[in-house]
């Protein structure tokens, strides 16, 4: 475990894009719009990773013969996974972004990833393309974003789901492909398929507050309303569409790391993949606390998953980061009973001008002004009750930590000395890849 220092090259706080491309690259960047370059638009500037590669650490591992892939439960686009394998003057540029991942950089002859999962849809089809009906071919739209209505948004008349199985990828965008393939997986112990999934239009979560969901009526009717999990449907879109129930983080990494062992097996080499569960960061912005909270589970579930891979696969490093701490979640306990039946409003930034004196709202399972949330029984079987605070929507600088297990995992302390920069994290995927650490 090590302290993790997030600051950009012109902020103390780190950004998505300008943290992803950080890890990426081994080098500090500007905050805001850096993606995969340092700077935006006309003043972003092509860079080289640490190593003096035209490139990330992960297109330099590909270059060199190793497999690799991504998993993101945001969208293809998202740049900490994005930044990996894309270089783009401007973040919001997720029509190209998505074109690059597929098909690499332009002018450059760079080895396509060997799993793509995430969300994204709308940026691989032309935005005339019309919603799948019964069947689900290539040329229609599987998916429409149930909280902002967004479909195909591609402006060139590129379908990437058709160039992507022209290449010879393997596309998924339902469940049931999803399934499917799991299955085939399972019994054709030789099978090495190249693997892309976009099970959303966008985000596979819906990043609104608790308040707008239930609005728009994305709710789980087949729990029950004390059910600790909450109603909310956070994830997917409802029972009748195509993308209900999509795949969740824990089962895309188990899927991705199956097929990028086998890539290994058959390269000699071994593996780089890079998973983002994006949505911690984004339910957390929009101040959205159930949906935070079961983003974390989420988070936990990858890493168990992982760590039983390591029990096979010794010689492996798990990497786990973050680029900031979004919202600045804290728990709050029934100090002064603002925590009773329903959740309600906390002071705070008291002065002696009364009407400066701010109130704070609390969120409960459902939002605000809903019950709190309960802690399992300790071991004298007492719960707790329990609200979320929140610091505000932005991402702040906080107590982000970085942890390790397998091989190299000790450099934190040994090297590393329990604290490490934004520009470490390259430099230990580094090392582990091909053997030496760049200064």
């Amino acid at each position: 475990m090590a302290v993790y220092r997030g600051h950009m090259s012109d902020q103390l706080v780190g950004t998505s894009n300008g943290g992803a491309t950080s890890h990426a690259f081994g080098i500090k960047v500007a905050g805001p719009g850096s993606y995969g370059r340092d700077g935006r638009d006309k003043h972003a500037r092509p860079i080289r990773g640490l190593s003096g590669y035209r490139g990330s650490v992960m297109r330099e591992a590909a270059a060199a013969g190793h497999p690799v892939g991504v998993v993101n439960d945001g969208d293809l686009a998202e740049p900490g996974t994005g930044a990996f394998l894309a270089e783009a003057p401007d973040r919001h540029q997720a029509a190209e972004i998505a074109a690059q991942i597929i098909h690499g950089r332009p002018d450059r002859d760079d080895p396509p990833p060997v799993v793509v999962l995430g969300g994204g849809e709308r940026f691989l089809l032309p935005q005339d393309t019309t919603p799948c009906q019964d069947e689900v071919t290539p040329d229609c739209a599987v998916h429409l974003d149930p909280v902002n209505g967004n479909g195909p948004m591609r402006t060139d008349d590129r379908n990437l789901v058709v160039e992507a199985m022209d290449a010879g990828w393997t596309v998924l965008r339902t469940r049931g492909e999803f399934d499917a393939l799991a299955t085939r997986l399972a019994s054709e112990p030789e099978y090495t398929p190249r693997v892309l999934g976009a099970f959303a239009s966008d985000d596979i979560f819906n990043d609104a507050p608790e308040e707008e969901l239930i609005r728009l009526n994305l709710v789980d009717d087949t729990r029950e309303t004390k059910d600790r999990r909450g109603r909310l449907l956070v994830w997917g879109s409802p029972a009748d569409t195509h993308g209900a129930n999509p795949p969740t983080t824990e089962e895309m990494t188990r899927l991705a790391l199956t097929v990028l062992a086998r890539h290994s097996r058959r390269a000699g080499k071994p593996f780089l993949l890079v998973v983002e569960i994006e949505s911690t960061d984004n339910l957390a912005n929009n101040n959205n606390a159930i949906g935070a909270l079961r983003a974390l589970r989420r988070s936990d579930e990858v890493i168990a998953r992982v760590r039983e891979f390591l029990v096979t696969a010794p010689a492996t490093l798990l990497l786990v980061a973050a680029d900031s701490d979004a919202g600045g979640l804290q728990a709050y306990s029934n100090v002064a009973g603002e925590v009773g039946e329903s959740v309600a409003e906390v002071e705070g930034n008291p002065t002696d001008d009364g009407a400066q004196t701010r109130r704070y709202p609390l969120d409960g399972i459902a939002g605000r002004g809903t019950p709190p949330f309960e802690s399992l029984p300790d071991r004298r079987g007492t719960t707790h009750k329990f609200a979320i605070a929140w610091t505000g929507q932005n991402d702040v600088a906080g107590g982000v930590l970085v942890r390790a297990d397998g091989l190299n995992a000790a450099q934190l302390s040994d090297h590393f000395g329990g604290t490490m920069d934004n520009t470490d994290i390259y430099r230990l995927i580094y090392l582990t890849l091909f053997g030496s650490m760049p200064d």
